[in-house]
């Protein structure tokens, strides 16, 4: 379980980035053609609606592993 909260903890992390660059890549497209960037306002606008909705996911998922993996005990170095 301890294992598991680390993968989802990782996918967390790696979610909560994307989450972030998303914004500047989106402005550095809006300012240097306004066209493109309005064509591709769905798209990021869904991209970064999913990276939130990920994160907050995996987070959960990391804390509910890492409590439970902290409850049995320390069984994954008896494996």
């Amino acid at each position: 379980m301890k294992i598991a909260a680390g993968c989802f903890g990782c996918l967390a992390f790696i979610f909560l980035i994307m989450m972030f660059a998303t914004g500047p890549i989106v402005a550095i497209i809006a300012n240097s053609d306004p066209d493109l960037g309005m064509t591709l306002a769905p798209l990021t606008a869904t991209i970064s609606y999913i990276n939130s909705g990920c994160c907050c996911l995996s987070g959960v998922l990391a804390i509910v592993f890492l409590a439970v993996g902290m409850m049995g005990g320390n069984k994954d170095a008896d494996a």
